[in-house]
């Protein structure tokens, strides 16, 4: 299955990856995509588990850091429910809630350094599926105006179970009831979620060898924030493309002048920069005030439940909010507030811990070698969308950020290009360099 040109694979986790990614709209159409993600992590993380048994493989640390904290999240979910007073079923659930949530960002990341899948098979992928986006969204943007039927059906698949309706259904488009304009999400559960998606497939192409099939890739990317009306999604790709020009125009000397003069600009005109971003982001929030307001109140609910009723290990179990929140998920909108309360301090820092040591590792790689600033850009995007999604909700969909993040600690490791990467028969790494 292929738009732009055949792929040539060395092994089966190769295709598994590639025919995953490229068959993406199918899978929505089906209902399918929720139970893809998680039976994909679990499958090839044991395929890397007997790579590791049969080989002598390296690895960086931080991929050895997010397996170990992914599982200690599984430890706290078991002490927070007990301590709740849930009962074993429900121990039971939230433990399969991990599985197929927190469990599968340490794990993509980890076989992302281990399996001998080459960074030019995720590409081409994501450049395929941002094709097939690009000659979609017009007939979805023509449907909008011709008032076509906005939710076509929802799965038959949501008998087995998730974490909601929403990602079982299948939308052309929806109205928002703040702007009353209409709002795409394509494949994603709703429309913020497509924002974040397009940004992290933006950041994941930007290393590829630059030609017409990528320019198309990217505006594709830049369309798609653009019709999800993500206030969040389209701050962050004006951000993502102001960095990527600086970097790849400027040596890293010229950088580092220039953030220096930043700072200090910065420290004489503080209080007035301060009340412009101030001022900048009421007027962002109040476009949609009542999901500002949600947002809010949901954070103070989750905030003071936390701190009052279980601090160490959290509540063990997602809890409904009262009606003034629509009765959405206490911590629901913000992965931090929502482990807080799910998980307490203790499981709060087992992602923020590991989540800040790849941002700065990143960073500071990225200056070495302009190669790593697409990681780089994918781990931020993870970070600030931590502050108004459930990251871990969205993990079967957002896995290829994660994975992707897996090549580059591994390129890091062994100081080379995305793209210089290739493997022996065994599975072993080795550096073709060009």
């Amino acid at each position: 299955m292929y738009i732009l040109q055949e792929t040539s694979f060395n092994n089966v986790d190769e295709k598994i990856i590639y025919y995953v990614i490229v068959s993406t709209y199918p899978l929505y159409l089906l209902g399918g995509l929720y139970f893809v993600g998680p039976v994909l992590a679990w499958v090839l993380f044991y395929r890397s588990v007997v790579i590791i048994f049969n080989n002598e493989v390296k690895y960086n640390f931080l991929a050895v850091v997010w397996i170990v904290a992914v599982l200690l999240i599984e430890v706290v979910v078991i002490i927070g429910s007990l301590n709740t007073g849930h009962s074993s079923l429900m121990v039971i659930k939230s433990s399969i809630g991990w599985a197929k949530g927190w469990a599968l960002i340490g794990i993509f990341i980890f076989v992302g350094t281990i399996l001998p899948i080459r960074y030019t098979i995720l590409q081409n992928a994501m450049t395929n599926l941002l094709w097939q986006s690009l000659l979609i969204t017009p007939f979805l943007i023509l449907v909008a105006f011709l008032n076509f039927p906005t939710l076509l059906y929802t799965s038959p698949l949501k008998i087995f179970g998730g974490s909601g309706d929403q990602v079982f259904k299948v939308w052309l488009y929806w109205y928002d009831t703040n702007t009353g304009f209409p709002r795409w999400q394509l494949f994603a559960p709703w429309s913020p979620a497509l924002a974040f998606y397009a940004l992290l497939a933006f950041s994941i192409i930007l290393s590829r060898p630059s030609d017409r099939i990528k320019y198309f890739a990217v505006l594709s990317s830049v369309i798609l924030v653009i019709i999800s009306e993500s206030r969040a999604g389209i701050l962050i790709l004006f951000v993502l493309l102001t960095v990527f020009l600086i970097y790849y125009y400027f040596d890293t000397i010229s950088i580092l002048i220039f953030m220096l003069i930043s700072t200090l600009i910065i420290g004489v005109f503080i209080d007035d920069i301060i009340s412009f971003i101030s001022g900048v982001f009421y007027k962002i929030n109040s476009l949609r005030s009542d999901s500002s307001m949600i947002r809010n109140t949901l954070n103070n609910i989750g905030l003071y439940r936390w701190y009052n009723e279980s601090f160490w290990f959290g509540h063990g179990n997602v809890e409904r909010g009262p009606h003034i929140v629509q009765f959405m998920p206490i911590g629901s909108h913000n992965t931090f507030i929502g482990l807080l309360f799910i998980k307490g301090i203790i499981g709060l820092l087992l992602y923020l811990i590991p989540l800040l040591m790849t941002v700065i590792y990143m960073l500071f790689r990225s200056f070495v070698n302009h190669d790593y600033l697409s990681g780089f850009f994918v781990v931020v995007i993870f970070f600030i969308y931590s502050f108004t999604e459930n990251i871990e909700i969205l993990s079967y969909i957002m896995w290829p950020g994660w994975i992707f993040i897996g090549f580059v600690l591994r390129a890091c490791f062994y100081k080379c290009n995305l793209n210089e990467i290739a493997f022996e028969d065994g599975g072993q790494v080795f550096v073709e360099r060009k």
